[in-house]
């Protein structure tokens, strides 16, 4: 999860950039500034949490919420349903890119 400041032009930049290192990284976007990636096991998200740490604007609050699979299935939506990337990660563990 993350709130960049997008007042000036560079911070739109650094947001820009940002959003699309986590898209390059796999990150699917759940809703605006919130992105979710698989990892197949706790030790691969921790390592991975590394990369993001390099990455991370100066600016702004960056947030990482780890999560199993189960816990992320069972996310109540309130409104709008599940979006179209949530029912393809949900629906089956295996998931080719």
């Amino acid at each position: 999860m993350f709130d960049l400041p997008v007042i000036t032009k560079t911070q739109k930049n650094i947001y820009t950039r940002f959003r699309k290192f986590l898209l390059k990284k796999g990150y699917l976007m759940l809703q605006y500034s919130i992105y979710v990636k698989l990892f197949p096991n706790r030790d691969a998200a921790t390592r991975h949490i590394r990369v993001i740490k390099a990455s991370v604007p100066q600016e702004g609050q960056v947030r990482i919420m780890m999560l199993t699979e189960k816990q992320y299935a069972n996310m109540e939506v309130i409104i709008g349903g599940r979006s179209k990337q949530e029912k393809i990660i949900t629906v089956d563990p295996l998931i080719i890119l």
